[in-house]
């Protein structure tokens, strides 16, 4: 702890800090939680993954845990793999909390508020508890009932990552006090966003985990993206990944990302670099760009390493409108809120309304979206006012990319609509699905195919365009105006 600058006091403020800004989140600094592993010797890739996901965001604002699991289970993940699977844990949780008080074995009861329970199997006769499991697409929460679910093996980390994050949303309810949902069981697919009671309900297609996604640019590597580059290092999939990222992590950023780390601060690093040593612990070679997306165009890097897909994971110097002026491929993009709440966004050009017309009454060419990392605006002057993000919200958006990402490879695409709200406070939410036309006024409504360059209308994903899709879409904003 010597080479660490902060003191535990200051430490605590400034990286609960954003926490804090959320209205009522508070009085969860003293929470104590116990968290019960399968206790099966051999762990599933599954479990592992829930176990992973869930106790790195725990870290990032539970100061005191305790963990109960099989000790000589062999990490099956990409993430370390082969090495001892409690060793993992405890590194990660000491990597995202130094000052945290996280130990392993037997739990007592007197000396723990709450127990997160991951997976069926592991036991239920200790206090109320929170219960959860998850398997491919699919993700539930169990306030102390048994569950009555026999996963599959694969290794589709979608479900069981999703999994976590309503099991560590429900702690954190209960930890700043808000009402508890008892006796709630809620099953999600993350395929075609369906809610239900019965798991066995819900869609749970076959993973693919040989894809290749081509070329992508990830605009951003903040919380959202830096957790979404955590869990694709989970995948077997392959990408040519260039990122973009003009900034340093900062003390403030080690709440709410899953592979931002308060060393990383200490040494001043890009987030790009933090990301991509991510990346390559699973083999994939990224390629980090230390620069804003408009100095990364400007440099001719657009057309010169013309991308598949851009995911947008970012709101600073005007990046909406830099995208979409550049006449993009397919563009996924991912917010969160500072309510508890997560979108996402997809635009296939030409047929869905872009990233600009989901501000349809705000669009001009400089406007900044209203996220837990923007700025507020009063009476047309900018203020600096930071807004609070709550730990597990960017990791719940960067599984809505991720689960994007391999839809592309099914033969339905798309399978959802292309605008998803979701509220986590409460386990009993379904996902919001719209779906609406450009709005007269935004830039996109002008960019006709034949103004899109070469480059872009022979990238891998432009199937999604076709003449007859545009020529429908014009005739109907014809027909609506």
């Amino acid at each position: 702890m010597n080479d660490f600058p902060l003191d535990q006091e200051e430490w605590y403020r400034i990286r609960d800090d954003r926490t804090r800004r959320v209205d009522g989140a508070s009085g969860f600094e003293n929470y104590s939680l116990g968290v019960v592993i399968d206790p099966k010797q051999e762990l599933s890739y599954a479990v592992q993954v829930m176990a992973l996901i869930a106790l790195n965001i725990l870290a990032r604002w539970c100061r005191k845990i305790r963990i109960e699991m099989p000790k000589e289970t062999v990490s099956c993940l990409p993430y370390r793999k082969g090495q001892n699977f409690q060793e993992v844990l405890g590194q990660m949780m000491k990597d995202a909390d130094p000052y945290g008080n996280f130990t392993f074995g037997p739990i007592s009861e007197q000396d723990i508020n709450q127990v997160l329970l991951i997976s069926q199997n592991s036991r239920s006769s200790m206090k109320p508890s929170v219960r959860i499991d998850g398997w491919g697409w699919i993700a539930g929460i169990n306030n102390g009932a048994e569950l009555a679910v026999h996963p599959a093996y694969d290794e589709n980390p979608i479900g069981p990552a999703f999994a976590s994050c309503l099991g560590v949303a429900e702690i954190f309810r209960q930890a700043v006090g808000l009402p508890s949902t008892n006796s709630c069981s809620s099953w999600y697919s993350l395929f075609d966003l369906e809610r239900d009671e019965n798991p066995t309900q819900l869609s749970n297609p076959q993973y693919h985990s040989q894809l290749d996604l081509g070329r992508i640019h990830q605009v951003g590597c903040g919380a959202v993206g830096s957790s979404l580059d955590f869990l694709f290092s989970l995948t077997g999939w392959r990408a040519e990944l260039f990122l973009v990222d003009y900034d340093k992590v900062d003390f403030t950023n080690c709440n709410r990302s899953l592979c931002l780390n308060p060393f990383d601060g200490v040494r001043k690093k890009y987030k790009v670099d933090a990301c991509a040593e991510a990346l390559r612990s699973s083999g994939l070679q990224p390629i980090p760009f230390a620069s804003s997306y408009d100095q990364f165009v400007g440099r001719g890097h657009f057309l010169d390493n013309p991308p598949d897909i851009i995911l947008c994971l970012a709101n600073e110097q005007n990046i909406w409108g830099c995208i979409q002026h550049n006449f993009p491929p397919l563009v996924l993009h991912a917010t969160t809120t500072p309510n508890w709440g997560l979108n996402f966004g997809r635009h296939i050009p030409l047929k869905e309304w872009c990233i600009m017309c989901r501000f349809a009454d705000e669009v001009t060419h400089e406007f900044t979206p209203e996220c837990s990392t923007g700025h507020l605006e009063v009476m047309g002057n900018k203020r600096n006012t930071t807004l609070g993000v709550l730990p597990f919200l960017s990791t719940a958006g960067a599984i809505m990319i991720l689960s994007e990402l391999e839809k592309l490879g099914k033969s339905e695409y798309p399978v959802n609509k292309n605008f998803i709200q979701y509220s986590m406070r409460t386990p009993k939410a379904s996902f919001v699905q719209m779906q609406r036309h450009r709005k007269e006024g935004c830039i996109c409504r002008e960019q006709t195919l034949n103004l899109y360059p070469s480059q872009i209308r022979n990238t891998k994903y432009w199937k999604l365009v076709t003449a007859e899709q545009s020529d429908l879409y014009r005739e109907e904003e014809t027909r609506g105006r």
